[in-house]
């Protein structure tokens, strides 16, 4: 090893971290957790992305709390996730140990602007305790986008890291509530992604290959093989991925019964709900019901 190559690589993470000292506290209270040696730093005043560079990083247990929301994102080895992950979110003050690997992002929204945003959506703020959820891997692209920016400092980043921030923010607050949309898989393809657009409008219907086909003026089989290749589903597991996202946001509200659910998300039955829910989610829908119901984390 090049020792001095090091030197030059602790110092230079060292100045940046001095640099951003005030908003880190200001995000993380005792900055001391986030050694300067040890986390990539990418600091705004409002939104802070802490990236392990070090194995014993993130391998260190510590009992903590920090004075903004805290969202980490852990990525498994050798893993084949699809187009979503998994987060966990933690309200300010709230004592929870580090529970990170060294392949993740932590990320820190200060509490008043998260706050602000949230209750766009909801009057009620819950308190979080270290609470799973899905996202879509578009929420990935918008932090790596943020980091580069950051990391270049462009022209007008200042605006440009702004405005990625409210960004981030809005698509992690409507992850918790159940929406997972994917940017990745929506076409620029006009054909297909009018019929994927009739699909999230039209869910509940009794949507046909054969409709959906006409939509883009191509024969069915023409319509079945470009979806296949461009989305990688074909059209009838995308219409049944979109119903099945509609029966997690019905499902986590108690008062909506599993028949009501089957049949406002367009299965027909509820055999035929119960079968395909438990294949896309792993979970029979009453058990994701007791899972996910209600705001406040086991």
């Amino acid at each position: 090893m090049d020792y001095r190559n090091v030197f030059v690589f602790y110092t230079a993470r060292k100045e940046n971290y001095m640099d951003n000292s005030i908003l880190i506290e200001n995000l993380v209270g005792d900055a001391s957790e986030f050694s300067s040696s040890m986390f990539d730093c990418y600091v705004r005043e409002k939104f802070g992305i802490f990236i392990p560079v070090f194995e014993n990083a993130a391998n260190q247990s510590v009992v903590h709390r920090h004075p903004a929301y805290e969202i980490v994102i852990n990525f498994e080895k050798d893993s084949d996730k699809p187009r979503h992950y998994w987060a966990e979110i933690t309200s300010p003050n709230v004592i929870h140990d580090r529970n990170q690997c060294m392949h993740c992002y932590s990320l820190f929204i200060e509490k008043v602007y998260f706050e602000s945003r949230f209750k766009m959506y909801e009057p009620d703020i819950p308190v979080f305790k270290g609470k799973s959820f899905e996202f879509c891997s578009d929420i990935l692209k918008a932090l790596n986008t943020f980091v580069f920016e950051y990391s270049k400092s462009m022209m007008n980043s200042d605006i440009t890291l702004d405005a990625q921030t409210e960004i981030i923010t809005h698509w992690l607050i409507r992850s918790l509530f159940g929406e997972t949309l994917d940017m990745r898989v929506v076409s620029d393809d006009y054909s297909l992604a009018r019929a994927q657009h009739y699909i999230e409008q039209h869910y509940m219907e009794n949507i046909t290959v054969e409709k959906l086909a006409n939509l883009g003026y191509m024969s069915k089989t023409t319509f079945n093989r470009r979806f296949k290749s461009e989305i990688g589903i074909t059209p009838i597991e995308y219409l049944i991925e979109v119903r099945i996202k509609m029966a997690k946001l019905m499902l986590k509200r108690k008062d909506n019964k599993l028949t009501d659910v089957a049949m406002r998300c367009g299965f027909g039955s509820s055999a035929y709900f119960s079968s395909c829910f438990l294949k896309y989610a792993g979970l029979t829908p009453s058990e994701y019901r007791e899972k996910y119901a209600g705001w406040h984390a086991d």
